[in-house]
């Protein structure tokens, strides 16, 4: 299907079928080179996000339809709104087939844009495995925030978090100032979406932008069926079926400039969740982990395990992507110019600088995942998820020092957090 960005607003995306099989090396030799190796998938945002959520279910299951059964990992890089973790993958990672990226939809294209010295990659370049979901996003208030609607969105003067430049929630914030003349003010530099969530609940932000709808529903179900958070502007080629009440921001936007510079952030958005490997992964083991990942999308195991934890499965295939990707680095230079200024051009938007808190809470640990990684625990008037780092973290066990492998459930502990999830100090 032929995919013109700027004149598809509302087209329908299919994914492609795939030939199965690499073309210039046997199975048995990728297999071969996977036995016994450990793959890992880097995600360039925090945990308990939507990133977070598909990059860690397309891993686990994705490895087994991989030849040799790897096994595998997955584990958060963070910086730079997403941009680190696509310059490691191009640069830094090992090129054999044993690193794998969930990227950030949005910054796949920041170096073609004036003011991205740190974006050292080039996103048609990498090889793209594919997406597992299309994506609609969001611009919310709080609940007890006293802005509310659309309205107020775009007259008032509400502080919206960010997490970098180039990043989605970035974008789509400085486009409704750039393309709508709203004045919101744009609180930049926590870690990822969980962060900016409890900045919410903790009143230090009246809400965010660029959040997708899959995310809310997967993340945040009860803050939905709670009524939690008010929809004010949706960011997408088309209006989700559930968000039809919802404003589009492309029928808000005026002019034939405007609109095709609207239309290259939001084109994005057909390839919401994408994965790929560095440039030089030899090919047979890039066409080995494309197949994996299209059969992954296409498997009843995993198909069932996303639909119980509410993660939408709308895939595109890795030439698809592709393809999408490189129609975006091909357009025109004074359109992507001028795409440039609408998406991250911070003149007239006030910015400052997120601070991130550190909280101390008492609680009991409730549940242990993957060697003490993950420690959730319940307090007597809150409950916790947490990053557990076996370097950042200083653990102690009835005064002693203790690694991870000793937190056990059931200990009364005191958690002393960062942000939303990163746990500085467990002491039991």
């Amino acid at each position: 299907m032929k995919y013109n960005i700027l004149k598809s607003v509302g087209s329908a995306v299919v994914s492609l079928p795939l030939m199965f099989g690499a073309a210039n090396a046997s199975d048995a030799e990728v297999a071969a080179f996977y036995k016994n190796k450990t793959l890992t998938m880097y995600i360039g945002y925090s945990a308990g996000g939507g990133y977070d959520a598909y990059g860690r279910i397309v891993m686990r299951h994705m490895a087994k339809h991989i030849p040799g059964k790897p096994r595998h990992v997955a584990k958060q890089y963070t910086g730079a709104g997403g941009i680190r973790v696509l310059n490691a993958i191009y640069n830094v990672f090992p090129q054999d087939g044993t690193a794998l990226v969930m990227a950030g939809r949005s910054v796949i294209a920041q170096p073609l844009f004036r003011n991205a010295a740190n974006a050292k990659y080039d996103g048609s370049k990498l090889k793209w495995l594919g997406s597992a979901n299309q994506e609609y996003s969001l611009c919310v208030f709080w609940h007890e925030s006293k802005y509310k609607s659309t309205e107020d969105l775009l007259r008032s003067k509400p502080n919206m978090g960010g997490v970098g430049q180039g990043s989605s929630i970035d974008v789509f914030t400085l486009m409704t100032n750039n393309l709508l003349g709203a004045k919101v003010k744009l609180i930049t530099g926590y870690p990822g979406g969980a962060d900016i969530n409890l900045a919410m609940q903790r009143k230090e932000l009246d809400g965010r932008c660029g959040w997708s709808w899959s995310s809310i529903k997967s993340t945040a179900p009860d803050w939905i069926t709670g009524n939690k958070i008010n929809y004010t502007l949706q960011f997408a080629l088309k209006k989700h079926p559930d968000l039809q009440s919802v404003p589009l921001i492309g029928d808000l936007v005026k002019g034939k400039k405007n609109q095709q510079a609207l239309k290259v952030h939001l084109a994005p958005q057909a390839y919401g969740r994408p994965f790929a490997v560095g440039p030089g992964v030899p090919q047979a083991r890039y066409v080995a982990l494309r197949d994996a990942f299209w059969k992954t999308m296409n498997d009843p195991v995993f198909l069932a395990d996303t639909k119980k934890r509410k993660l939408p499965i709308n895939a595109l295939s890795g030439q698809e992507v592709q393809k999408l990707v490189n129609e975006i680095y091909a357009l025109p230079k004074d359109i992507l110019a001028y795409a440039d200024k609408v998406g991250n051009s911070r003149k007239g938007t006030q910015v400052t600088k997120a601070v991130i808190p550190i909280a101390t809470y008492k609680g009991k640990i409730t549940k242990i995942k993957r060697g003490g990684r993950r420690v959730s625990w319940k307090g007597a008037t809150a409950t916790g998820k947490l990053r557990v780092s076996g370097r950042k973290t200083k653990i102690t066990v009835a005064g002693k020092k203790a690694k991870r492998k000793a937190l056990k459930v059931g200990m009364s502990c005191s958690f002393r957090v960062k942000g939303a999830q990163s746990a500085l100090n467990i002491d039991c």
